[in-house]
This record gives structure tokens, C-alpha cells and sequence, in this order.
């Protein structure tokens, strides 16, 4: 008995060290036990006496009762008997927001499965993971809002590469929806001749966590392609994890075009150069002829006859 106390000891060390508290609750006499880490999260003293309604008054109203039918379907008898919910607590705390639990737990039922006997669980501190997660949701937000304002056409991919939002932009060239299929909507955009090695290579830059840029035509919503420089950047987490891509669409038509027609002017200019200079080249030709003629000529006149 005394090993198994050691050992019970033991393990509730290392959890305690770990940050993460329990609690262990008879349903049947209603007597609740949390650890030491359990009470520091809820920001009581080690030696505070707690019950099953004073953590109900813990937990903030709002979730209050989503926490109650969760417990409640725990001691379910035709249940799975798992607990798993994120609550707020220390709500009422002056000058200081709530903190966020995450519990997780399990039923015992009696031996016919008719009557739940003990409830015991985990309880985490997760109010940083929280507002890590909220400064992520205000972040993707803040970039919704500004991608949606640019001229380009614009798209955000999860970090698999799965098209998840197109910009208004998006919506307006191309003549879809936001009730269209967002894949079929960036296929139906494509140009036939085009189609396969884009999406190829970008899968490879989805893969490969590069960033990717290509220039291809897309389809208007007038059955018109025009060409676009698109563009797709990774978005990372702290931990250099690929958590969204944002791409881009710039119609560089216009660009193209005026392209075009330097090239085409510069090969103009060059034929046109070289016919002058096969003219030019044709003029010296026939004046060193000329000039080679009329010196051959000259020499002959100045030559003295021969004596008789």
C-alpha cells in the first residue's frame, strides 16, 4: 500500500510539474478533490475547500451553462461518459480579464452502466494559447480587409494549399460567386492551353513551402482571357510552420502588350538597319570600284611612250 501511495504521489508530482491540475468528483456524496494546480488556476490558496457548485460559480456566466450540459452528458449512461470543454474563469476578478481552462475528464459508471460513480479529469491553463489564437483571428481578419480593398485579384489558401476566400475583386473578373466551389472556381478561371502546368507547379510551391510566381491568362466574366502575374507568399508561425498562403492576380495585359510591340518595333529597326547597311555597304562597294577604275585610268596616261 505504501509503494502505491508513493507511486500516486509521484505521478501527481509530475503532472503538477507539467502545469496541468486535476480533479477527481463522487457523484454519489458530491465530495470534490483539486489539486494544488487545479485551485492555483482557479486562483485559490492551496488549502481552500471547494464543491461541485462553487466551480460552477467560477466559471464565467456565458459559459456557464454550456459547461453544466457538458458535465451533464458526461453522466450520461448511453454516452461515451468524455468530457472535453473550454471554459473562462476568474471572471470576476477587478481589473483583470478572464482566464480560459481547457478540462477534459471521464464518468465511471456502477457495474450495470446505470449510474455515473466518479468524474475525475485535467485541467489546463490555455489563456495564452487563447490570445495567441485571438491575435491570429485579428490578424487573418485585418488581412481579409485589406486584400479585399486592392486592385488585384486576391486569395488565401490553407496551409495545405486548399483555396479558402477569394477577394471582391476575384468575384467581379471572373463572374463567379462566393456560392461557387472555391477549387472549381479557380479551375474554371483557367485557360485550357495553360491549366495543367500552372496548377502543377504552384501544388510544388504549396509542397515545397517556396513562394510562387508565374505568368498566365484567365478567363473574364465577358469569355475574354487576359493575362495576369500571379504571385503566392507563405504565411508562417512563430515556429516557421506554414499556416495560410496569400496570393495575388495583377492584370499585366497592357504591360504585355506594349511589351509586344517594342519587341516588334526593335525587330522592325533592326531589319530596316540591316537594309541600310546592306545599302550603304552596296554604295562603298561601287564607289571603291569607281575610284579603283578611275586611278587605274589616270595611271595609264601618265605612263611616258617607249622610245623608238
Amino acid at each position: 500500500m505504501a509503494e502505491s501511495t508513493t507511486s500516486i504521489e509521484r505521478l501527481q508530482t509530475a503532472v503538477d510539474a507539467a502545469g496541468v491540475g486535476t480533479w477527481d468528483l463522487d457523484v454519489r456524496t458530491g465530495e470534490l478533490i483539486w489539486s494544488t494546480r487545479c485551485k492555483e488556476i482557479f486562483g485559490l490558496p492551496p488549502t481552500a475547500e471547494v464543491t461541485y457548485d462553487f466551480f460552477l460559480e467560477c466559471v464565467h456566466p456565458d459559459d456557464r451553462a454550456h459547461t453544466q450540459a457538458a458535465v451533464e452528458q458526461a453522466f450520461d449512461p448511453a454516452g461515451s461518459g468524455g468530457y472535453a470543454i473550454d471554459y473562462r474563469i476568474q471572471w470576476n476578478v477587478p481589473g483583470q480579464s478572464p482566464r480560459w481552462a481547457h478540462a477534459t475528464g471521464r464518468a465511471f459508471f456502477d457495474a450495470n452502466r446505470t449510474q455515473a460513480l466518479r468524474f475525475i479529469g485535467t485541467i489546463t491553463d490555455i489563456t495564452e494559447q487563447k490570445a495567441n489564437q485571438e491575435a491570429l483571428r485579428q490578424r487573418e481578419a485585418d488581412l481579409i480587409t485589406m486584400a479585399d480593398s486592392i486592385a488585384q485579384l486576391a486569395w488565401i489558401a490553407e496551409a495545405d494549399g486548399t483555396i479558402s476566400w477569394y477577394n471582391r475583386r476575384w468575384y467581379d473578373y471572373t463572374g463567379t460567386t462566393p456560392g461557387t466551389a472555391l477549387p472549381a472556381a479557380w479551375e474554371r478561371a483557367q485557360h485550357p492551353d495553360y491549366a495543367h502546368g500552372v496548377t502543377e507547379r504552384l501544388h510544388h510551391a504549396f509542397a515545397a513551402g517556396e513562394v510562387w510566381e508565374e505568368t498566365f491568362p484567365l478567363r473574364g466574366h465577358d469569355g475574354l482571357y487576359r493575362w495576369f502575374l500571379a504571385s503566392a507568399v507563405p504565411l508562417r508561425g512563430e515556429q516557421g510552420q506554414v499556416l495560410r498562403w496569400f496570393g495575388t492576380c495583377t492584370d499585366v495585359t497592357q504591360m504585355r502588350e506594349l511589351q509586344e510591340r517594342l519587341t516588334q518595333a526593335y525587330e522592325d529597326l533592326e531589319v530596316k538597319v540591316t537594309f541600310r547597311n546592306l545599302t550603304l555597304e552596296h554604295e562603298v562597294q561601287q564607289l571603291r570600284a569607281q575610284l579603283a577604275h578611275a586611278g587605274h585610268g589616270a595611271g595609264a596616261a601618265s605612263t611616258p611612250p617607249k622610245s623608238a
